[in-house]
């Protein structure tokens, strides 16, 4: 177990993930490749997660506070909050948890913006791949499985890619503005139950009726 770890009943873990230095910071700009030291803050979206990866049966909670407006592409109005737990079952690196914020969308009729509170089930597991050679010995990489939109890169887990695909695919896919939005025409309610249809061919039959009452 690592020094960075413990165990509580209510906190699975708080070690065996720490900071990275994100692109554009000043570390980064130093050239600072290695993890920083100290466990993330709910509000950072690069974990490194190498420690866990390399010690089975070791788990870790990361609670999720991302500000809105963070994580590009998303279109967040609210904090992004939530949490996960990954856990290392000696093969694979099995992340679970929840997210939700509220996004702004277009509306599929009227195309006004409207927003939607989205919550998202966050189920992931990454194959833990060991390095045996000359120059790494037992370095583990963790893999992920779906390497179109794939959420990892080395031991680095984007959190901030993870956030934004479940989320957007929690999403409606028709989002509407308002129940029943007739594409931006209001019509008031009185008007509606006025309103009655007609069948093309009604006066025929009503002509025919008269005509049979005829002597």
């Amino acid at each position: 177990m690592s020094r960075f770890a413990y165990n509580t009943d209510d906190d699975p873990g708080e070690g065996g993930v720490v900071s990275v230095a994100p692109p554009g910071s000043k570390a980064a700009e130093r050239g600072v490749s290695a993890p920083l030291s100290g466990a993330p803050g709910p509000d950072e979206l690069l974990l490194d997660v190498g420690m866990l990866a390399r010690t089975p049966g070791m788990r870790y909670q990361h609670h999720i506070a991302v500000p809105s407006g963070a994580i590009a592409e998303l279109g967040a109005l609210s904090t992004i909050v939530g949490k996960i737990v990954l856990t290392n079952t000696g093969a694979a690196l099995l992340l679970d948890g929840t997210a939700s914020a509220t996004l702004q969308m277009e509306c599929t009729r009227c195309l006004k913006p409207t927003q939607y509170a989205v919550e998202a089930e966050l189920e992931e597991s990454f194959d833990l791949i060991a390095a045996n050679t000359a120059y790494a010995q037992g370095e583990v990489k963790v893999v992920d499985e779906n390497v179109e939109a794939s959420v990892v890169e080395g031991t680095i887990l984007n959190l901030g890619d993870l956030l934004r695909q479940n989320l957007l695919l929690a999403a409606p896919l028709q989002p509407l503005c308002a129940e029943g939005c007739s594409n931006g025409i209001s019509v008031p309610e009185e008007e509606l139950e006025a309103l009655t249809v007609t069948a093309p061919l009604a006066g025929l039959g009503d002509l025919w009726a008269k005509r049979q009452q005829e002597p």
